[in-house]
């Protein structure tokens, strides 16, 4: 019985959970078109000062007196730095641009048909997407080893990325727990039959036994979280998802690792 009530209030809370990630969708979605706005006046604005510093280039080019030429020069010193500080400004926007796209992308609803997909995208991708974890951005090194030539594969992508996520968040999890926080994520390909997805972690090891049967769980509350112990959870999603590809996940202590189809 006490299962059962902690099983409860631990789904109450993916509820909650699930609502509030439904919400802060529509608002990604509403900030596209203030960055849009944003992208386009300071396009504008660079067109503009590009203009003017002809105007005083051409300006110089004629016989002036000694001050006017040194006002001109110390304004167009000064419309370079504008120039400068806009870029730095289009880069930051582009970054933004980039995360609600991310995001955005994410979070659409997928199709359960398989779609050629390539690997080294969807992995950056979601690394991107992960970086919303504040201690997986700021205190996690992360290392992504990829192949130089992009891995097109055929998959179904739901599938793909919910196995990343449970690997990405049972790593998480037990980097938390350690003082070294270092993840490494390696593809890589044996033949042309398969590829193998591998994350290596500092933390601490996976738990040596896991089970699919919900009613087998650990079921106790986590203090940070208030829910029962989700690494199996996240683990078993994870292999589901793998065999589910056709594929395999072996977990080791600090690794685990997948075995992908290579079907073009």
């Amino acid at each position: 019985m006490e299962n059962i009530h902690v099983l409860e209030s631990f789904l109450y809370s993916c509820f909650q959970n699930s609502k509030i990630g439904h919400l802060v969708k529509g608002i990604v979605h509403n900030l596209n078109g203030p960055i849009q706005i944003l992208s386009m006046q300071i396009e504008i604005l660079k067109m503009d000062i590009i203009k003017d510093m002809k105007s005083i280039e051409s300006t110089l080019a004629i016989s002036l007196p000694d001050n006017a030429v040194q006002n001109l020069k110390g304004l167009s010193d000064n419309m370079h730095r504008s120039m400068e500080r806009l870029s730095q400004m289009d880069e930051a926007l582009s970054r933004m641009e980039n995360m609600v796209n991310v995001i955005t992308n994410r979070s659409q609803d997928r199709e359960d048909a398989q779609r050629p997909l390539i690997l080294n995208q969807v992995l950056e991708q979601e690394l991107e997407f992960w970086n919303a974890d504040l201690f997986f951005k700021h205190q996690v090194e992360k290392k992504l080893v990829l192949p130089d030539i992009p891995t097109l594969i055929v998959m179904n992508e739901g599938y793909l990325r919910d196995m990343i996520d449970g690997l990405l968040d049972a790593c998480i999890k037990q980097l938390q727990e350690t003082k070294e926080h270092e993840l490494k994520i390696i593809l890589r390909q044996e033949d042309e039959s398969e590829w193998f997805l591998e994350f290596e972690h500092t933390g601490k090891p996976f738990p040596s036994q896991r089970d699919q049967d919900i009613n087998r769980y650990p079921l106790k509350l986590n203090e940070s979280h208030n829910a029962p112990d989700s690494i199996f959870m996240a683990l078993n999603l994870a292999s589901a998802r793998a065999e589910q590809m056709g594929g395999a996940l072996k977990i080791e202590p600090q690794k685990a690792s997948c075995m992908i189809p290579n079907k073009k």
